[in-house]
């Protein structure tokens, strides 16, 4: 997969035209970028199998967003001699965010002691660059802009950080 900011747009945003010994610095600042947005929204710019481990089979949320709504999600735990069990059937809603998974339609959770471990894996992320939000992408480019501008993070950073934050402020998890 690739990230929805290119070499080239970054090259572009930076005024290099087509100045390509800069590449390996550019790069850095792309995904720099992206990991930015990732933290910051909580949103996976690129699809990937997700493992998230949880303690019993109370609510399972998952942080990673967006979740494919196709996706089955592998559910596991280990039994009280420590070998994985797989639990058939589970399903996800991902009507809201947090996407919850869910035991098969008519099934419950299997009855575990306190203190087992519960992994849930999953296909999570944007499938192209195309699917990725506009403002994450205007984010990385500003950001990316900043690290280029602004090495050792001042003032230019702390403003290109709080316009990349208000692009992406509609697109973080909100809990009461």
């Amino acid at each position: 997969m690739t990230l929805p900011v290119s070499i080239e747009e970054a090259r572009a945003q930076l005024q290099l035209g087509g100045d390509t010994s800069h590449d390996t610095e550019v790069s850095g600042f792309i995904a720099d970028a992206a990991a930015w947005v990732a933290k910051y929204t909580g949103h996976r710019l690129e699809a990937a199998d997700v493992t998230e481990t949880f303690d019993g089979f109370g609510r399972l949320e998952l942080r990673a967003w967006p979740i494919f709504s196709e996706a089955i999600p592998a559910v596991a735990y280990a039994d009280v001699s420590g070998t994985p069990v797989g639990v058939t059937g589970a399903r996800i809603d991902v009507s809201a965010r947090p996407a919850r998974v869910l035991a098969a339609l008519g099934a419950r959770w299997p009855t575990v002691s306190s203190g087992t471990l519960t992994t849930v894996t999953v296909r999570a992320g944007y499938a192209a660059p195309g699917d990725v939000p506009r403002n994450f992408k205007r984010a990385m480019l500003i950001l990316i802009s900043a690290y280029d501008a602004d090495r050792e993070g001042g003032d230019v950073f702390a403003k290109a950080e709080a316009a990349a934050k208000s692009l992406c402020r509609d697109y973080r998890l909100r809990r009461l």
